[in-house]
Formats: C-alpha cells, sequence, structure tokens
C-alpha cells in the first residue's frame, strides 16, 4: 500500500455536534493522498456511532481507545500510527478549508521544511481576529509564542521521531513539545492563504474554569528552563519563554476565582523565581503592549488589503 503524504489526526471526545462537519471538512481536502486518523477516547455520547459510518470511507483509519487518556496522549497515539510523510491536526470541533493541508504540504515539499506554519485562523464568527494577524519576523517565536497549537502547523513525522517530541499528559499539553519544535527546526516555512476554523466554545477543556490541576501548565516552563539551562543560546530563549509564560498566566488568571489566582501566582513564582507583587507588574505592562501590538499588526493587515486608488 502506497504511504499518504500526510496523515491528518483527530482526537475525539464526545464531539457528536461537532464531529461530521470537521471530517467532512477534511474529507473535501484538495488533496488527494491523504488519510486520517481519528481516535475515539472513550467517548460516551452518541459519537461512537457517527464514527462507525465514517470509518467506511478509505481514508479514515478509527481508533477506539478503551479508556479516555487525554488529548495529549491521545495525539501521542495518533502520530504512532500515522504513515504520512507530515503530520497534521484537527481539532473535533473546528473545521478547515480545501486547501488548508495541500498549501502547507506543497511549501514544506518545496522548501524541504520541517515545520510550516499557518499565519492566519479564523474564528467561529468567521473573523480574523486581531492577534491571529501575523507577520513572519521571527518564525521560532511564531511556532513556540503564537502558533502553538498543533493545528496551526504541519511538521515533518521524522522530525517528530528524531527529537522524541511528543504532547504532556497534563493541561497545556502543546507547549513544550512547540517549544521542542521550534527550538530544534532548521528551517520553519509559513503560508498565509489558508483557513482554519477555529470553534471558540464556553465549556471545551480551554475554557472551563480553572482548577488547582490546571497549575501544571505554568510547571511546564520549569520542564523548558531546565532544558534552556547552560545552552550558548539561552539567552535567545528566556525572553520568549517569559512571553509565552505570560500568555498561559493570563488565561489561567482570568479564569480563576480569588483563591485560585493567589495558588497560581505562588506556582508562578516558585517557576520563575519572582514574587507574586513584581508578577503582577509584569503581567500588566505586558497586557498593555500585547494590545497595542496587535492593534498595530491589525491595522498593518487592514493597510494592506485596501484597495489601490
Amino acid at each position: 500500500m502506497t504511504k499518504p503524504i500526510i496523515s491528518i489526526i483527530v482526537p475525539v471526545y464526545n464531539a457528536q455536534n461537532y464531529i461530521k462537519k470537521c471530517l467532512d471538512s477534511i474529507l473535501n481536502q484538495d488533496i488527494n493522498d491523504f488519510e486520517i486518523i481519528v481516535i475515539n477516547d472513550d467517548s460516551y455520547d452518541t459519537t461512537s456511532e457517527i464514527l462507525k459510518t465514517y470509518a467506511k470511507n478509505e481514508k479514515i483509519v478509527l481508533i477506539n481507545n478503551v479508556d479516555n487518556i487525554g488529548v495529549g496522549e491521545t495525539r501521542n497515539k495518533g502520530v504512532l500510527f500515522a504513515r504520512g510523510k507530515y503530520i497534521g491536526f484537527v481539532d473535533n470541533d473546528d473545521w478547515i478549508e480545501k486547501n488548508y493541508f495541500s498549501s502547507m504540504v506543497e511549501k514544506m515539499e518545496e522548501e524541504n521544511s520541517d515545520i510550516c506554519v499557518s499565519l492566519r485562523i479564523e474564528n467561529h464568527k468567521g473573523i480574523f481576529s486581531k492577534e491571529h494577524l501575523l507577520s513572519p519576523c521571527n518564525l521560532k517565536e511564531i511556532v513556540f509564542i503564537q502558533r502553538t497549537a498543533p493545528w496551526a502547523k504541519v511538521i515533518r513525522k521524522d522530525f517528530l521521531f528524531k527529537n522524541n517530541i511528543k504532547f504532556d499528559k497534563t493541561r497545556g499539553e502543546d507547549i513544550y513539545p512547540a517549544f521542542l519544535s521550534s527550538y530544534f527546526a532548521k528551517k520553519i516555512s509559513y503560508v498565509d492563504n489558508t483557513k482554519y476554523h477555529c470553534n471558540i466554545r464556553y465549556g471545551s477543556i480551554s475554557r472551563r474554569k480553572i482548577s488547582y490541576d490546571d497549575y501544571s501548565e505554568i510547571r511546564l516552563y520549569k520542564k523548558i528552563l531546565d532544558f534552556l539551562r547552560y545552552k550558548e543560546d539561552e539567552n535567545f530563549w528566556l525572553p520568549l519563554v517569559k512571553e509565552r509564560s505570560l500568555i498561559s498566566l493570563d488565561f489561567l488568571y482570568k479564569n480563576a476565582d480569588k483563591n485560585a489566582r493567589y495558588e497560581l501566582l505562588k506556582e508562578y513564582e516558585n517557576v520563575f523565581n519572582i514574587i507574586p507583587s513584581d508578577i503582577m507588574k509584569e503581567y500588566n505592562l505586558w497586557k498593555v503592549k500585547r494590545f497595542f501590538n496587535n492593534l498595530q499588526t491589525f491595522l498593518n493587515s487592514t493597510c494592506k488589503h485596501q484597495p489601490t486608488k
């Protein structure tokens, strides 16, 4: 059997209201040489019945987890089963335009790159939000900070195995692999003509109230700092690690109650050796800076698309 050029991995859990639109959009890709690895992570709604129907399609490989192992481990499992030269991901409640993967695969073949990142992601209302309008000034920074999510990029499979890049079991499962991908990549490409529709909904794992277990996301930065210690390029990466950690802190802090916020700041203190009052100073300055950076990027992008006189 001929190996596909790309394996598209879809972790699925209780997605009965979204999975049809998701899989239909992938099956409609304008690249013919692909496989879809769908992993049902022990769903208990009608998702399993829906997937049985889709499994009749020869492009779909359906894997059923006996127990719920979480999205990180499910993605790792999908990579092990993948036969493609490249790996792509789609979340089970999102959908993609027909050229999403073909444009990135074409660019990777042309430039022999390890990673290709999409600069534009469309939200669930069909609008490009300002933080999703990027300029490819530093692609390593984009891969690690703005495009941490695995669905925002395509990665060469042998690059993942060579560098032992795997998703974590905890919340923020994509942060450490995004760092390693950015760190080890010798060539990163980008495209800006694709559309990934991100369905942001309350109640998803990234939109619920914060509990103690969610602090594990902050601990992942300790893992990154330990990796960087005494390396020649440590000084280059430390500001990027701080920037990405503030993105995590921003989301966690906004979704935590008063007691959880205190514990969250203590966790951040333990990782970065900075007292809570100074953390809040940095955090507030970062929010102002981020607002103006996003506004400038948005205005620049809007100007570029104005009709010429």
